[in-house]
């Protein structure tokens, strides 16, 4: 064994409800001590109403690029950098903070993941990372934030390795978030998969995926996890240098394809749960909350590794 399977949790990194960025650290493979890696697609929130304050929808696009050198299967060092935006298409009668409260958000993070087997049958993982979350318009640095993921896993048997970790993030207005995650790798059967980590193309949040192995090159999965967002807002707006927040619980259905063990292609269909937009002023402080209706999702995306 000793195989870890990575944490799906890049706060504010990205947004699962508008892209699904290819945010997972690599694993080391038998190709050669250095990995490589380049991944990107796209994502659409379909239209939603917005409790009473008009409707929204929006649409991502994202990148990502990694290089990892690997000593041996269990201990390896990443660099990691991905970026995108997501457009936001408010209604005209939107009206959060007395009108529309933000347009394009650029998200962008840079990555050290960092993996080791610090006894037998355990492995570990340290991913700290800054992040960049603003809107257009905005200066990069009044969205940065910075933080770490760090958790262990043992393989209590060849089939199921399990084992707790914690976050850390500063956040935006102050002060930070510290979260328990939970670590599982568990080979049901041959076909069948319950692990933490990415869903469909990967996101930021916390959750888990069950993956079917229907052959060699094609798979199924369905994922839940929880995502929060924060960005710094340009100087116009209802809130001039505010705060953004999306939340959400999301749910994704998704079909995989390996071309080759070296190219791999998904589609993705789902819909967003608890969803929720937060505007505040520059220190923090709440001017308006507005939940949304289950709104579906979709898109597609993929990875090559060489």
């Amino acid at each position: 064994m000793k195989r870890f399977v990575g944490i799906g949790l890049l706060v504010g990194a990205c947004m699962f409800s508008s892209s699904l960025a290819l945010a997972q650290p690599e694993q080391q493979t038998q190709r050669g001590p250095w990995v490589w890696s380049l991944g990107g697609g796209a994502a659409h929130q379909f239209e939603s109403d917005l409790d009473n304050q008009g409707d929204f929808s929006s649409t991502r696009w994202f990148a990502q690029g990694s290089v990892g050198y690997g000593w041996d299967r269990d201990t390896s060092v990443s660099l990691s950098l991905d970026g995108g935006e997501t457009h936001y298409d408010f209604s005209d009668d939107t009206s959060i903070g007395g009108g529309k409260p933000w347009e394009t958000i650029r998200n962008f993070r840079v990555s050290v993941p960092v993996r080791f087997s610090p006894a037998e049958d355990m492995s570990a993982i340290i991913i700290p990372s800054v992040r960049f979350n603003t809107e257009s318009g905005a200066s990069l640095d009044d969205g940065r934030t910075e933080g770490a993921l760090a958790g262990v896993s043992w393989r209590l048997s060849q089939t199921f390795a399990i084992g707790p970790g914690i976050g850390w993030f500063s956040e935006l207005g102050g002060g930070s978030q510290v979260f328990p995650i939970v670590l599982i790798d568990w080979d049901i059967t041959d076909r069948l998969k319950l692990s933490t980590g990415p869903g469909p193309g990967a996101s930021q949040g916390p959750g888990l995926t069950l993956s079917w192995k229907a052959t060699d090159t094609i798979g199924f999965s369905l994922s839940g996890r929880w995502e929060r967002t924060r960005f710094a807002l340009d100087d116009s707006g209802p809130s001039p240098n505010g705060i953004g927040e999306e939340r959400s619980f999301p749910f994704a259905v998704s079909i995989d394809y390996r071309a080759t063990p070296a190219i791999e292609l998904n589609a993705f269909v789902g819909a967003e749960f608890g969803g929720r937009l937060r505007l505040e002023d520059r220190n923090g402080n709440g001017i308006q909350e507005v939940d949304y209706d289950p709104a579906p999702i979709a898109g597609a995306a993929f990875r090559l590794r060489f």
